[in-house]
């Protein structure tokens, strides 16, 4: 809301409604984002649960302390999401790549991740086909989408305005600079964790376990069975 009404008084009607829209785009992304994420986690920690149970604890758990505890609130959620996020992630790669119990290692292990990087064909666009390179088409290709995604939707997220504008100028800034480039970290671990795994077993096994579009869709595969 508040970053609405700036760029009306200080960019005029026309640059209003196209904020107002880009908002509105980010804030249906972001709620859909935030909605799948839940019912996925809830579908694998749970079982056998109903996707009207898995909404209806979700718009309970997220409308209930906004209601209660209004724009105070939000900052301590924040910092408790934020908080969470970052160490179970370092949980999670420690735990898999550097930390992995013996039924892990020849799967997560940085050295098997090199081992399945050099065998592996990789795409066309990739400097002499391999995995094992910087110069990589599609890797620049990704690397631009996660960094424009991420300074665009700090940029047009409401919450992120009502917070910034309860703080000074110079640390709404450095907030929003900070927060955009970190939060590509959050991606590129878990993609470049789960998708070398899957390399590992797959060169393991001799062959591909999953199909490209069954990849595209994020199949779920159990290496065990294999």
């Amino acid at each position: 809301m508040f970053s609405l009404q700036i760029a009306y008084a200080r960019f005029g009607k026309c640059a209003h409604i196209l904020f107002c829209t880009m908002a509105l785009m980010v804030s249906l992304v972001v709620c859909t984002g935030t909605l799948i994420a839940g019912k996925s986690t809830l579908d694998v920690l749970v079982a056998d649960v109903n996707n009207e149970f898995i909404f209806l604890v979700l718009a309970v758990l997220f409308g209930s302390y906004c209601m209660v505890g209004g724009l105070g609130t939000t900052f301590y959620i924040f910092y408790f999401n934020t908080a969470l996020t970052f160490i179970t992630l370092s949980v999670f790669v420690l735990y898999t790549s550097f930390y992995p119990s013996e039924k892990n290692k020849p799967y997560t292990t940085m050295e098997a991740f090199y081992q399945a990087a050099t065998c592996i064909k990789g795409p066309e666009g990739n400097f002499a086909y391999s995995y094992a390179t910087f110069r990589t088409e599609s890797g620049l290709i990704y690397g631009l989408v996660i960094l424009v995604l991420a300074t665009n939707i700090s940029f047009t997220d409401q919450a992120n305005w009502q917070s910034r504008i309860a703080a000074k100028p110079t640390q709404g800034v450095l907030g929003f600079l900070i927060a955009a480039y970190l939060w590509c970290i959050v991606p590129i671990v878990l993609s470049f964790s789960s998708t070398m795994a899957y390399f590992t077993v797959s060169s393991q096994n001799g062959t591909h376990l999953l199909s490209q579009e069954e990849i595209d869709n994020g199949t779920l595969f159990d290496h065990t069975n294999n």
